[in-house]
């Protein structure tokens, strides 16, 4: 079946893909670090069109996460269904390690982790046959020689017991000489080899898909000879797609193949967007995948399909956890929705640090956008609230109002490197406010009440390439305090975002 496919098929921060098929829909989940509800659950029915139904991790007994930096948390998750129940299994790296939970439906509910003890490394995944389920996981070598050398290894996975049991099998290290971070393991199979497919040389402009097939499931693999499969390294620094790898096949109904991966759009040079998920058809030769066969690559991106887009979040809607994104848990005691509108109460803790800011924002999907609302507030003194541009705790953007002493402020405050530059700071007297951000090329500008305040001021620090870690830009309103504990509370009307 020929398909028009628009690239990337989830746009923003949608990392680390896992599909997987149940009849004549598709399922799709993605890492998420710290940010709450986590792993996003995606369906489509044609690989091309996906609508969020849920997310599988929304509660506190699922998700740990107290006092870790942006970049940790959840890691990449695989989603499977095996004879009436969906499975996903995922790192909470820094707290506990990996796990596994499942459900009836798609959309939930989920059940609480069963942490796996011996289960050591990252990325785990999971593969079914017959009445057994064996658990493929990355970890260090036993003689590591350097960070970074890891081998892919399988143990079988009893899950009336949720514990691995007999012999642990090392499967593959790699299809490169002295391979790096050999990872994201996922085993297929087709036509009675075994599959193992990986992403290897980490998550950057080196990385690759690569593939190793066995007759046996511990293997011995045999690495295939095209390898990497797929990877854009080779096409240089300046292609507008990088990073491309960590992939998942699926089969759809009439026989063709897919494989969702990660991939970042670049903008002169750095990411601000994340990784996002692409997609690319797969045909078998020789017994062996290849990739989008005759481009070798995902192509650049249409440019035609990039046209205006607007939205609305609507607060009744999107706080049942469905596609906010909330940083760290933010307790219901602290926010309420009333007529349609957000009562966000001040946090005690700053967007600087680690504990749990009332943030509440969501992914930014294009580099060219706008976010506004209406805020009323009315701040004792140390709070303030507004709207933020955030890549995490040593680099983010605010736009917002406080009270400084008697008087209210507006002001536009850059987090760079973890030094807070004051970019705009004035005295103002009313309490209804309407505040838009507008990202262009890299470059922002803000308004208050349609005054630009600030134009043009450089996001540079606020991308992957600057500020390290694995995340993407999040937008959205924040309201906190220097105070301690406050009643106060700031209203804030839809979002209206638009791309361009």
């Amino acid at each position: 079946m020929n398909r028009i496919i628009h690239n990337p098929i989830l746009r923003g921060m949608y990392p680390d893909p896992s599909i997987c098929r149940v009849g004549n829909k598709y399922y799709l989940a993605h890492s998420t670090f710290v940010y709450v509800p986590g792993v996003p659950i995606f369906e489509s029915e044609d690989l091309i069109t996906w609508k969020q139904i849920g997310n599988i991790l929304e509660r506190e007994s699922q998700l740990d996460l107290e006092e870790m930096e942006v970049s940790s948390g959840i890691f990449a998750p695989t989603l499977r269904y095996h004879k009436g129940t969906y499975y996903m299994i995922t790192t909470n790296a820094g707290r506990g390690g990996n796990f596994y939970v499942t459900a009836k439906a798609p959309q939930g509910p989920w059940s609480d982790p069963v942490f796996l003890k011996d289960a050591e490394g990252i990325d785990p995944s999971l593969y079914f046959e017959g009445d057994k389920c064996f658990y493929i996981g990355q970890r260090f070598k036993k003689d590591a020689k350097y960070y970074g050398d890891c081998e892919i290894w399988i143990q079988e996975l009893d899950l009336e017991q949720g514990r691995l049991v007999g012999e642990t099998h090392a499967l593959w290290d790699g299809a490169a000489k002295n391979a790096i971070w050999p990872e994201g393991p996922h085993l297929y199979k087709k036509d009675n080899w075994y599959y193992l497919m990986i992403a290897e040389g980490g998550t950057a402009h080196e990385h690759s898909v690569s593939v190793a097939r066995s007759h046996d499931i511990f293997g011995p693999y045999e690495s295939c000879k095209n390898n990497p499969v797929f990877t854009h390294r080779h096409l240089g620094e300046k292609y507008p797609i990088q990073n491309i790898g960590h992939a998942d096949l699926v089969e759809m109904e009439d026989g063709s193949w897919y494989a969702v991966m990660l991939g970042t759009r670049m903008l002169n040079g750095k990411s601000a967007l994340g990784r996002e998920t692409f997609l690319v058809p797969v045909i078998w030769e020789n017994d062996w995948p290849v990739f989008y066969s005759g481009e070798g690559k995902v192509p650049v991106l249409d440019s035609t399909f990039s046209k205006r887009r607007e939205k609305t979040v609507c607060w009744e809607e999107t706080l049942d956890l469905s596609c906010v994104m909330l940083r760290k848990h933010l307790s219901t005691e602290r926010y309420h929705i009333e007529d349609g509108r957000l009562h966000l109460g001040c946090g005690k803790d700053a967007l600087s640090g680690t504990g749990n800011p009332s943030y509440i924002g969501v992914r930014v999907e294009e580099y060219d956008f706008s976010l506004g609302t209406t805020m009323e507030f009315t701040p004792k003194v140390g709070e303030e609230a507004g709207l933020v541009y955030f890549y995490n705790a040593e680099n983010y953007l605010t736009l917002s109002v406080s009270r400084e002493n008697k008087g209210l402020t507006r002001k536009i405050v850059k987090v760079e490197k973890g030094k807070e530059i004051t970019l705009f700071c004035e005295e103002c007297k009313q309490e209804a406010f309407g505040l838009r951000i507008e990202g262009k090329q890299g470059k922002m500008s803000c308004f208050l009440n349609e005054q630009c305040l600030v134009e043009q001021v450089s996001l540079d620090t606020m991308t992957t390439e600057e500020a390290g870690g694995f995340v993407g830009c999040t937008m959205g309103v924040f309201a906190v305090t220097a105070q301690g504990e406050s009643d106060t509370q700031a209203v804030f009307e839809s979002l209206q975002i638009a791309y361009s």
